[in-house]
């Protein structure tokens, strides 16, 4: 008798060869056809342990978007013009090799991290080295923007980082909005530089958004590096109040510990760039209208109590509760006070 371990990679592997065929005969592009190609043998090769069902669905799903003015292939344009890979022309008219190296970089890059700076080289590395770290060893990118620091913070990132952006004078959301403008991936991901990312960080948030097709975006627990019991006390707090928000549905998504999908962030406007303060919280509030937010219990992050140990949680407080009612009384927000 055949063993059944042999025969399900072979079933799974004519299953592809037929989508790939009814591809090629749908697609007049062959750009449209080699992203395709390599997006599915990326999901074959993550369905072999998966039940047929499943990647059917998956790989029907993805035959949906395959026509030329369909997004994949319009962001591969908007990224080889931001690369300065093509003049601003029909997409057509590129060389092969241009068209083959932006759909290959593309395709295998699945996360973008983006990691706002400022100042911040005592942290940084840390930081970095942690997402160096991840179990999820491919398919993701680390941008660094920068505000522009005056200590060693740009030198840093540029030992660890995909690419190092500086952007003076920017309030961070306006400087996560660019790394995003400038990234690869599908889904974003974003840490600050103050923040160390577990292990499964990356592969925790890309199992949310794999297992919840209706998601939109996850965040999950932040606890206290080097803290105290009160320390620890105050944020496993703060987390049973954010999940009861997001359960209520109005999440509070904290900024340096999140993840969205990229179509989505984009829907939503992106982090305001006006605000410097509640600018994670108020894309949170808006994204949801698109779909879930998840909280995933293993997408730990630890941040720095730098700000608590300088300010104290009476002061902390009372000011993030100021700054709720006049954001909610009159749309404005308070300054966020810089500590490094």
């Amino acid at each position: 008798m055949k063993d059944e371990s042999q025969t399900t990679p072979s079933i799974l592997f004519i299953v592809l060869v037929f989508c790939i065929l009814v591809i090629a005969d749908r697609a007049s592009e062959l750009s449209a056809i080699l992203l395709t190609i390599v997006r599915l043998i990326q999901t074959f090769e993550l369905s072999i342990q998966s039940d047929i069902p499943t990647l059917v669905r998956s790989l029907n799903g993805f035959l949906q978007t395959v026509t030329w003015q369909s997004e994949p292939i319009q962001t591969l344009t908007n990224q080889m013009l931001l690369r300065g890979e093509l003049r601003p022309q029909d997409f057509r008219s590129a060389p092969s090799w241009a068209r083959l190296k932006c759909l290959m970089i593309v395709a295998s890059t699945n996360v973008s991290v983006i990691v706002p700076t400022w100042n911040e080289g005592k942290c940084l590395g840390k930081c970095l080295s942690s997402l160096k770290r991840q179990s999820l060893k491919d398919n993701f990118e680390v941008i660094v923007v920068d505000g522009g620091s005056t200590d060693r913070t740009v030198e840093i990132a540029g030992e660890y980082a995909d690419r190092v952006l500086v952007a003076p004078d920017r309030p961070v959301g306006a400087a996560r909005n660019l790394g995003a403008s400038m990234s690869k991936g599908d889904i974003l991901a974003f840490i600050d530089a103050d923040t160390i990312a577990s292990k499964n960080w990356l592969k925790t948030s890309l199992e949310s958004f794999d297992s919840n097709p209706m998601a939109v975006g996850v965040t999950g627990p932040t606890i206290p590096y080097e803290g105290s019991r009160v320390d620890e006390g105050m944020y496993k707090f703060a987390r049973w109040a954010q999940q009861v928000s997001l359960r209520l549905g109005f999440p509070h998504v904290a900024g340096f510990n999140c993840a969205y999908r990229k179509d989505a962030f984009w829907r939503a406007g992106g982090f305001d760039e006006e605000r410097e303060l509640s600018e994670d919280v108020m894309l949170s509030l808006k994204i949801r209208k698109q779909g879930r937010v998840l909280f995933n219990d293993k997408m730990v992050a630890y941040t720095s109590l730098r700000r608590i140990n300088q300010c104290g949680y009476p002061y902390l407080t009372t000011y993030y509760a100021i700054n709720a009612m006049t954001l909610l009384l009159f749309g404005r927000n308070m300054g966020y006070p810089k500590i490094r």
